[in-house]
């Protein structure tokens, strides 16, 4: 039978995906896009046809759990716990019969978004539509003109970047005020809030009164688009066959993700302490939205010896940061009232401090966000065979949840060579070398040369408090621009963002860093004075180490004058025994700042291959990561 080569996508991607607010609309946008691709693979292999990449249709011997979930919903199967993981890529290619029309494709894809979208319509929308003026036909103009689907039918891969490239979708013009999380969509009131406040309130209290508890907060008003993300989780049974609400309800908030080592110190340390605080905190009104203790292991370990802290590792997020119990307006619950007293409040902010006392640490507010993405696909392609290239992919998107969960992450997506996780900042980096490990070893089982077969990463430590949009859209751009094109791939960018934003970027090649049992970011670390006896390092050090030779360093990060690296040793190694505190003879200290020096240096991948050190490079802020890291966000 003849065949032909089927090549798909379904986006936008980031402008679904992205745009969130809460970490449950991160999920839902990436649950939803693997959700609809899985339908237009399915399309395929119910019409006699193959999947060449990803490989993974539900015949094989592990095949893709939400692949298979779709094919037993097809047939009728009544499924109780369904896969939560969004596995299947939103790009794919597959052999098709030649008679195959593609448009079977875009038009399951279609069929699913409006069951999804009529789901939440029917349930939470209707009754309320009648409070807006034209909500009805907002709703239908979003949902019905979103998605980006584009196919082309041809053996080069490049194809479908070229069909893309024609930008022949034209968007209708979105009027009114904009949705509050997608704001190039209008909000589904329609009314404008500047004539007609009271009106929108209304029709947005009616909805907040009909979905109940916390799922739309005071001041949101969406998108449709934005709406079905929020909501998708509570009609996921209707809409696709299988619940997912008690997986959306255990995704953690920000806050709770950066506190978890924290708490799991808390519990280990005091956990009457901590009893009584929970006891305390419960009166207010939005502390009672429990956290999921058991989705990580350091908790579940610590909650098994102390189960009397169960109810404090339940707390929302927000309960374990000073600014946040000083924040009254956190704390009013969805018909604007205060709930409690500001002397609640002061008691539960001195018990708070008495347990940063106890632990000698106050929880960091910062958490990492992890994307890491494939190398040169389309290359990797076109030198080997597609089938050992989608089988060592397959290989390595099986083994990251489980990479994830050892490291006390939360996934949000893995499929293919890409991968999208949120983790507590200590196990963020050995989590990427720990991936980038399996992702090489997956693909030398398939006998592809590692130089040929690399992924790159980015890492973001974000405030827990920084919106959700911009950390991701942050993500991209350091891993497009700094790890891939600036970097050269191969290569890890680590970003540190705070209220004001970017504080700092570090990139190397992932062989700078080293492997994730030996590398050079714990050396330093653990040469800190809060890690180490013998303080090799303090703060004062590399504050005075940033102050004197910012003057020495042009806007590019050169040194200007023609310094080699035996010099620019021997001037760090003198500032370095400047420091009172130290008693160190003049070779140690040569051998400890040539270590650090690693660390300042500026890195990429040279053309012909190999690790290139950009000379006269010298930029501070590897230094500034490794004391980041050492304070974990908190200023000492």
């Amino acid at each position: 039978m003849e065949e032909k080569l089927l090549h798909f996508s379904l986006g936008p991607v980031q402008d679904f995906v992205a745009q969130a607010r809460k970490t449950r609309d991160f999920w839902a946008g990436s649950f939803i896009l693997s959700y609809l691709s899985g339908k237009a693979i399915l399309e395929i292999l119910n019409n006699k046809g193959w999947l060449v990449m990803p490989q993974v249709e539900v015949q094989r011997d592990n095949p893709d759990d939400l692949l298979a979930a779709l094919q037993r919903v097809e047939q009728g199967e009544s499924i109780i716990n369904g896969p939560v993981v969004p596995t299947l890529p939103n790009r794919f290619m597959a052999k098709v019969p030649a008679g195959f029309d593609p448009r079977l494709c875009v038009e399951a894809v279609e069929k699913s978004w409006r069951k999804i979208a009529g789901a939440v319509w029917q349930n939470y929308l209707s009754a309320v539509a009648d409070y807006g003026r034209d909500t009805s036909q907002i709703w239908k103009r979003q949902v019905n003109n979103f998605w980006e689907i584009a196919w082309v039918i041809g053996e080069d891969s490049a194809l479908l970047d070229y069909r893309k490239n024609w930008r022949s979708r034209v968007l209708p013009m979105e009027p009114g005020d904009k949705c509050s999380l997608m704001g190039n969509l209008q909000e589904l009131s329609g009314f404008i809030r500047s004539k007609e406040r009271e009106k929108q309130d209304a029709f947005w209290s009616a909805l907040r009164e009909k979905v109940c508890g916390h799922e739309l907060e005071e001041g949101e008003r969406l998108s449709a688009v934005a709406l079905i993300k929020r909501l998708f989780s509570l009609v996921a049974q209707e809409a696709i066959g299988w619940s997912v609400i008690k997986e959306a309800q255990r995704y953690p908030s920000t806050a709770y993700l950066a506190a978890v080592n924290w708490l799991s110190r808390v519990i280990k340390t005091c956990p009457e302490e901590a009893r009584q605080y929970a006891a305390r905190t419960s009166r207010l009104p939005k502390a009672q939205h429990q956290e999921d203790p058991d989705r990580f292991q350091s908790l579940q370990d610590a909650l098994q010896q102390q189960p009397v802290a169960r109810e404090f590792a339940s707390l929302n997020g927000d309960c374990f940061f000073d600014a946040c119990l000083a924040n009254p307006n956190l704390w009013r619950d969805n018909k604007g009232c205060a709930g409690v007293e500001e002397e609640l409040r002061r008691e539960l902010r001195e018990k708070l401090r008495s347990l940063v006392k106890k632990t000698g640490e106050a929880p960091t507010p910062f958490y990492a966000l992890l994307l890491m993405d494939g190398d040169l696909m389309g290359a990797l392609l076109r030198r080997h065979n597609r089938e050992k290239v989608s089988s060592a992919l397959n290989s390595f998107s099986s083994k990251v949840p489980e990479a994830v969960r050892r490291h006390e992450g939360v996934l949000v997506y893995a499929g293919g060579d890409d991968v999208l996780a949120m983790v507590p900042l200590e196990t963020a980096i050995p989590l990427a070398l720990t991936l980038r490990e399996i992702y090489e070893a997956s693909f030398h089982h398939a006998q592809v040369p590692a130089e040929q077969a690399t992924i790159s990463g980015a890492l973001i430590y974000a405030h827990y408090n920084t919106p959700l949009t911009g950390v991701i859209r942050e993500a991209h751009y350091l891993l497009d621009e700094i790890a891939k094109e600036k970097t050269g791939r191969n290569s890890l960018a680590v970003t540190v963002w705070k209220g004001v934003g970017r504080v700092l970027t570090w990139a190397v090649p992932w062989p700078i860093i080293g492997s994730s049992q030996h590398n050079l970011i714990n050396e330093l670390l653990s040469s800190f004075s809060s890690y180490s006896k013998e303080k090799e390092y303090n703060f004062t050090f590399f504050y005075n180490m940033r102050q004197r030779l910012a003057i020495l360093i042009d806007e590019e990060g050169n040194i200007p004058l023609e310094w080699t690296d035996e010099e620019l040793i021997d001037i760090l190694a003198a500032e370095y025994r400047r420091n009172r505190e130290r008693e160190v003879d003049w070779p140690t200290a040569r051998q400890r700042m040539e270590r650090l020096l690693t660390i300042c240096r500026r890195y990429r991948w040279a053309e012909k291959g190999g690790v290139q050190k950009e000379e006269r490079s010298f930029s501070l802020d590897g230094v500034m990561l490794i004391k980041f890291l050492a304070q974990k966000g908190v200023e000492l």
